[in-house]
């Protein structure tokens, strides 16, 4: 199944540790850090999408207790287009709902519940079963029921005996019956009639996989504190076209994975840091950043030292003294439009401004290149060690991003770890193709799947095999567990 984005989703805490400095937020970052956040519209009753009426209309009904409710709507737009309904009560919150504007989908009813007791299975089948044929009536009939063992019910529809990747819908029942949470997946009846789904015969035989899975493969090094494996790496969006072997996407960018090498001159300059003049002295004639005159805060802790700008805007990072890294908001102004710099060109800024800060040993890197066409101002590069001419990953890293369109370096980070002493013997590695046919030997299930081509979903499924996206261990030949 498909993880289901919930609204509202959290913001970044205010001070970054330096690790995170330069990877993407996980949740909604704040306006004046992006620029991309818009500020939401407030709406009357009226001005609903007549899909959206009709799905709150809905709601009413099967919520009875929102009848006697003062409702605040707001339009969300940074994504897509989704009201946000809060329904209060004697002043107080009551409850939530996410409703798409344009297709009227529910994406989260959420409930004020203070019951935190989870009911038995039947108590919990019968409510959800309730509101389930009031909301889709007998389309009910298309979905199988399960329960989490967090204690949600799942409702999951399959065709063929085929579960359809993200129609789905999951709910919370407390203890006394009542269903206090409802959300929607990505597909939700996206499509309803049988002929749209490819019949499981037409899909390719398992045993034709691993001529499809081999070049998605990449032997490397990956170390922990206790140990170094040489694995073969299967980080993949993990779906095949059942009838082509294509590659499929499901989300609308996918990075890139496959790490490549490249040769590095070093500089072997060491920056110094150890208050807060000295940071803004670097932060503004090393690194280009302007500060308007602010000034940058230290916070020091055993790990490091954090020097911020009084809005937050503006981070360099030390450890031991030396700089480690610094992110930037406010050099970087979000502009629209497609970036001006191709991949080359971001490659070519990142490697200009890192060469200088690498010591003498470390001349061969593996990197990977992310670029993100919906938001030129986040185009990353990552560079992992070449050790004995693979890349050595999952230790710490150097992290570049670059502004798209002006090609300056907007943040950077690094921390190598030392090498290890000891590495497995790459000569002793089973071949490719083992590995393919070990991956293909654990559960490969068919499923359908609405995938992203040149950005676009889909409109009707495809029939897909579902690939395990674990590592194999390239001396045991096994699929790590």
């Amino acid at each position: 199944m498909t993880s289901q984005r919930r609204y509202p989703v959290l913001a970044r805490s205010a001070l970054l540790t330096a690790t995170l400095l330069l990877s993407p937020a996980t949740g909604t970052v704040t306006a004046d850090q992006t620029g991309n956040q818009q500020a939401a519209a407030h709406l009357q009753e009226n001005q609903l999408s007549e899909k959206a009426k009709r799905t709150e209309q809905k709601l009413q009904m099967l919520f009875p207790a929102l009848d006697d409710t003062s409702r605040h709507i707001t339009l969300e737009t940074k994504d897509q287009p989704v009201y946000e309904i809060r329904y209060e009560k004697n002043n107080e919150f009551f409850a939530r709902a996410y409703i798409h504007a344009e297709t009227g989908k529910l994406l989260t009813y959420l409930l004020d519940d203070k019951d935190l007791e989870n009911p038995d299975d039947k108590l919990a089948y019968k409510s959800a079963d309730t509101f389930m044929e009031g909301w889709i009536g007998e389309m009910r009939s298309l979905y199988k029921v399960t329960r989490a063992p967090a204690g949600d019910v799942i409702y999951t529809r399959y065709v063929n005996g085929i579960e359809v990747v993200g129609d789905e819908f999951r709910l919370s029942v407390n203890s006394t019956g009542q269903v206090t949470h409802v959300s929607g997946g990505e597909n939700t009846l996206t499509n309803i009639d049988p002929a749209d789904f490819l019949p499981p015969a037409q899909a390719m035989k398992k045993d034709q996989l691993s001529h499809f899975i081999a070049p998605r493969l990449q032997l490397m090094y990956t170390h922990d504190e206790n140990q170094t494996d040489l694995v073969y790496s299967s980080v993949d969006s993990g779906y095949i076209d059942a009838v082509t072997g294509a590659k499929l996407l499901t989300i609308r960018k996918y990075g890139n994975w496959r790490w490549k090498p490249i040769s590095l001159t070093p500089g072997g300059k060491v920056l110094k840091v150890t208050n807060e003049q000295e940071a803004v002295r670097i932060y503004e004639s090393e690194f280009g950043m302007s500060l308007k005159g602010s000034t940058l805060n230290g916070f020091h802790n055993e790990m490091e030292s954090i020097y911020f700008s009084p809005d937050e805007k503006e981070l360099l990072v030390a450890k031991d003294g030396d700089v480690i890294g610094f992110t930037s908001y406010s050099n970087a102004p979000p502009q629209k439009g497609k970036a001006t710099l191709s991949e080359k060109q971001v490659l070519e800024k990142a490697v200009q401004f890192m060469q200088p800060y690498l010591k003498q040993e470390e001349k061969e890197f593996y990197y990977i290149l992310n670029t993100d066409e919906e938001n030129p101002n986040k185009y990353e590069v990552k560079f992992v060690p070449s050790v004995e001419g693979l890349p050595l990953v999952y230790g710490r890293c150097i992290v570049i991003r670059v502004n798209g369109f002006t090609g300056k370096i907007i943040g950077y980070f690094q921390v190598l770890d030392q090498k290890p002493a000891k590495l497995p013997d790459k000569r002793k590695a089973v071949s490719i193709d083992a590995a393919a046919k070990a991956l293909l030997a654990k559960p490969t299930e068919l499923r359908y799947i609405y995938p992203f081509v040149n950005g676009e979903r889909l409109a009707k499924p495809v029939l897909a095999y579902y690939i395990v996206g674990n590592n194999i261990n390239a001396l045991t030949g096994k699929v790590e567990e």
